[in-house]
C-alpha cells in the first residue's frame, strides 16, 4: 500500500467507537492521532498494515498503535475501501480477528460484521421429544431473504424458545435480529418486509462492491463513511454516544424526507423520537446556504428539556448550530413580547391563588368549589380562547363531567371576570396569556420571523394556545413543522386535535416501534401501567402502542414493599451501595414524586456518605454523584439504573391533586415515564400502603 493521487473511501464501525471509548486515556490519545491520520489517507506510507495469518477473514489487517495496542482494518481485494473495525490490546485484537467475518450480504446488499465464535450460542439439547423450532414454519430462503448470513443459518435453526432467541440476538446483524423478532411475534414475512421497507424482490448484489454496500441503509446502522474532520472530532470526543452517528433506517428516512406540510412522529418511550428531531433540525439547517438568511427553531415544553437539547445539539452539529435556535415555547413568547415593548409579570402560583380567592369572595359564589372553578377556567375558557360571556355560553364543554345551564355559566362568568380584573390590576399574566398575546401580536402586526421550520419535541404536553402560536411562527409550506411526541407520556397538557388548530398532519404521521433504551422486561412492566387507558394520537384518533417492543433483554423490574419508611431507607442505601460497586454514580438515579420526598431521600444519601447531586433547573448535570430528582425533572433523560422510591398510596396518585381532570391518567403516565428512564435495572419501592397501581404489577 502506498500514497496515491486520489482519496480512498474510509469507514469506521460502531464497534470500534465503543471500544475506543473504553481505552485508557493515554492510549486513547495515541489512537485518536492514528484515526485522524487514517481518515486523511488510509494508504499513507506512514501506516504499516500487517496481515494476520490466523485471522478467519483474509481481508483483515492490523496496525500497531503503540507497543501494546493494535487497530483492526478491513480492506477488500476489490476497490479502495478501508474500514476501521476494532482496537484492543495486541493479543485480544488478534483473538478478535479469528472470530469475525466481514461480508456483503448476497441477498440484502448490506455490509455485515459476522461473529463466528458463537455458533454454539444455542446449545443442543437432548432430543427426548421432538421440539418444534421457533422458525420451523419458514423455509431457509425466507430467512436468508432478510439478510441472515448463511453461516448463521444453522444457529437460527437450533432456536426452540424465546430464551434461545434472546441468547443469539447479540450475534446477529441488527436488521436480521429485528426481522426475526417480528417473525417470532407472529408477523408474516410480507408484513415484516412492509414494516421494514424491504423490497419483495431484492436487487442483484455485487458482493465485492464494499463501497456500494456501505451506502446501504442497514450498513449505516453500524458504519459511518467518510466523516469530515469536524465530524470525526465530535465522534471521538464522545464515542459512546452512538445516537450522534448511527440511525435506524426508519429514523434516517424521517430525518431526510421532504414533507408537503406539518409532519408528526409518534412512538413509545425510548424509540428515539428526540434523536430524530435533533437530526431533523441539523438536516434542515444544512439546507440553508451560507449566504442565506433563516433559522430552524427547536422548541419544547419545559426549560429543562430545552437546555438538554441545546447541549446535545452542540455535540451533534458543526457550523450549522448557528442556524438552530433552541428555546422552550413559553420563554420564546415572553422574550418576544418584551422585545416589542410589552411589559408584564407572570404570576406565581400563590399569586394566582390569591386572585381567585379575591374573585370568589367579591362575587359571593358558593355553588362550586374553587378547584372546579379553576378547572373550568383552564379547560374551557383558556383552552378555547374565550373572551366574552356570549362565547362562553356557546362553547362545547368537551370532557367536563358536570353539566351547566346557561344561568350557571353566566354566574361562573362573573367569577371569571372578577379574576381577570384582579390579575389586570396587578399587571399579572398567566403563561396561557403570554402565549396568546404573543400570537396575537405576531398576526396583527405581521411580524416577519426568520424561521424556515419549527421542530417540536414532547408535543403531547402543549395545549391549544401553544399550538396556535407554533402555527403562527412559520409560514405554511413544505417542511414547516416537524413534531415528535407520545401521549402515553403526557404530564402537563390535555388532549388536543392538531388539525383543528391549523397543524394539519393527516397523511404525514409516522410511528417508531423499536425501544432502544429499556429492556423488554422493563418496557412490558411500564406499558402494563397504562392498561385500560384510551390514549390519543394528538389528532382525534387512538394510539394503541401496537407493535411497540424492545429488542434488549434483562432482569424484570424489582418491586419492594416495606412496613416503615426506615425499612425502605435501609433497602435504598444497601441497593445504591451495591450498584456503586459496578456502576459510576452518574449512572444511578433515584426519583420521587414530590420535592418533599426528594429532600428526604437526599438527606438519606447525605447521612450515608453517598456522593449525590439533586437535579434542578440550576444544577449542572455534569457534576459527579448519584442523581436525585423529581420524576418530572428526569423526563427526557435516561439512566442504566433507575430507582423510583416512595411509591405510596396518597403519593401516586396524589391525594392533593385528585380534583384535577384526567388526574388518574396523568399519574399513571408519570409512573410510566419514571420506569422508562431505566436502561438496564428498574427498582420501585414503597412503605406503608403501596400505590394502588403497584400490586397488580409485581
Amino acid at each position: 500500500m502506498s500514497d496515491i493521487g486520489f482519496k480512498p473511501k474510509v469507514a469506521i464501525s460502531m464497534e470500534f467507537l465503543e471500544r475506543f471509548g473504553q481505552l485508557p486515556p493515554e492510549v486513547r490519545q495515541k489512537a485518536k492521532r492514528f484515526v485522524e491520520k487514517f481518515r486523511e489517507n488510509p494508504v499513507s506510507k506512514a501506516i504499516n498494515y500487517e496481515k494476520i495469518h490466523s485471522a478467519r477473514d483474509s481481508k483483515i489487517r492490523t496496525v500497531r498503535i503503540d507497543g501494546g495496542y493494535r487497530a483492526v482494518v478491513v480492506h477488500p481485494p476489490k476497490g479502495d475501501v478501508y474500514t476501521l473495525v476494532w482496537i484492543d490490546k495486541h493479543d485480544e485484537a488478534i483473538n478478535w480477528t479469528r472470530n469475525r467475518q466481514f461480508e456483503v450480504n448476497p441477498v440484502e446488499g448490506s455490509f455485515q460484521i459476522i461473529p463466528i465464535e458463537r455458533e454454539e450460542a444455542v446449545p443442543e439439547k437432548p432430543a427426548a421429544t421432538a421440539v418444534q423450532g421457533l422458525f420451523d414454519s419458514l423455509d431457509d430462503n425466507t430467512l436468508l431473504s432478510f439478510g441472515l448470513p448463511q453461516i448463521l443459518l444453522p444457529s437460527v435453526r437450533k432456536i426452540k424458545t424465546r430464551g434461545d432467541f434472546e441468547n443469539l440476538m447479540p450475534y446477529l446483524p441488527e436488521e436480521v435480529a429485528e426481522a426475526l423478532f417480528w417473525l417470532a411475534e407472529g408477523d408474516s414475512p410480507e408484513e415484516v418486509r412492509a414494516a421494514m421497507n424491504k423490497p419483495a424482490t431484492p436487487a442483484e448484489v455485487d458482493t465485492d462492491d464494499f463501497a456500494k454496500a456501505l451506502e446501504h441503509p442497514d450498513s449505516k446502522r453500524r458504519f459511518v463513511v467518510d466523516p469530515t474532520p469536524d465530524e470525526l472530532e465530535r465522534m471521538l470526543e464522545a464515542p459512546l454516544e452512538k445516537w450522534r452517528v448511527f440511525l435506524h433506517p426508519d429514523q434516517e428516512r424521517l430525518v431526510m424526507r421532504t414533507f408537503n406540510g406539518p409532519a408528526q412522529v409518534l412512538g413509545g418511550a425510548g424509540t428515539g423520537k428526540t434523536v430524530v428531531a435533533m437530526h431533523r433540525a441539523r438536516h434542515l439547517a444544512r439546507q440553508i446556504g451560507p449566504d442565506e438568511d433563516g433559522k430552524i427553531l427547536f422548541t419544547t415544553f419545559t426549560a429543562n428539556l430545552a437546555r438538554n437539547i441545546q447541549q446535545m445539539l452542540q455535540s451533534l452539529c458543526g457550523d450549522e448550530i448557528e442556524r438552530i435556535e433552541v428555546i422552550h415555547l413559553h420563554a420564546w413568547a415572553a422574550n418576544f413580547l418584551r422585545e416589542h415593548g410589552i411589559l408584564f409579570t407572570v404570576a406565581e402560583d400563590k399569586e394566582v391563588a390569591a386572585c381567585w380567592d379575591e374573585a370568589i369572595s367579591r362575587t359571593g359564589v358558593e355553588e362550586w368549589n374553587p378547584s372546579f372553578i379553576r378547572q373550568e377556567w383552564q379547560a374551557v375558557v383558556q383552552a378555547n380562547a374565550i373572551e366574552t360571556l356570549q362565547e362562553y355560553l356557546r362553547v362545547p364543554r368537551t370532557g367536563r363531567r358536570e353539566k351547566l345551564s346557561r344561568a350557571q355559566r353566566a354566574r361562573l362568568w362573573e367569577v371569571f371576570a372578577a379574576y381577570q380584573d384582579a390579575m389586570a390590576q396587578r399587571n399579572w399574566w398567566e403563561w396561557h396569556d403570554v402565549l396568546r398575546e404573543a400570537r396575537r401580536y405576531l398576526q396583527e402586526n405581521r411580524v416577519a420571523l426568520p424561521y424556515r421550520a419549527v421542530i417540536v419535541d414532547e408535543a403531547q404536553d402543549f395545549q391549544e394556545e401553544g399550538w396556535r402560536l407554533i402555527r403562527a411562527l412559520v409560514p405554511e409550506g413544505p417542511n414547516d413543522i416537524f413534531l415528535v411526541g407520545d401521549a402515553h407520556q403526557r404530564l402537563y397538557g390535555r388532549k388536543v386535535v392538531l388539525t383543528r388548530l391549523g397543524v394539519r398532519i393527516r397523511g404525514r404521521s409516522s410511528r417508531l416501534r423499536i425501544n432502544y433504551r429499556t429492556t423488554e422486561q422493563i418496557r412490558d412492566w411500564a406499558v402494563a401501567m397504562l392498561q385500560g387507558l384510551d390514549v390519543d394520537d394528538l389528532d382525534g384518533g387512538i394510539d394503541t402502542q401496537e407493535g411497540y417492543r424492545s429488542l434488549r433483554s434483562g432482569p424484570p423490574p424489582e418491586v419492594r414493599f416495606f412496613a416503615t419508611a426506615r425499612e425502605e431507607a435501609a433497602f435504598l442505601k444497601e441497593t445504591i451501595e451495591a450498584e456503586l460497586q459496578q456502576r459510576k454514580p452518574e449512572e444511578i438515579c433515584l426519583v420521587a414524586c414530590t420535592t418533599a420526598l426528594v429532600e428526604n431521600y437526599r438527606l438519606l444519601l447525605e447521612t450515608a456518605g453517598i456522593q449525590h447531586v439533586v437535579l434542578s433547573k440550576r444544577m449542572d448535570e455534569g457534576m459527579p454523584g448519584v442523581r436525585v430528582a423529581t420524576i418530572h425533572r428526569v423526563k427526557g433523560l435516561e439512566f442504566p439504573c433507575m430507582i423510583v422510591a416512595g411509591a405510596n398510596e396518597g403519593v401516586i396518585p396524589s391525594r392533593e391533586l385528585s380534583h384535577i381532570e384526567d388526574h388518574e391518567a396523568k399519574e399513571r403516565c408519570l409512573l410510566y415515564v419514571a420506569a422508562t428512564r431505566a436502561r438496564d435495572r428498574l427498582v420501585i419501592s414503597s412503605w406503608g400502603t403501596p400505590s394502588p397501581y403497584l400490586p397488580n404489577l409485581t
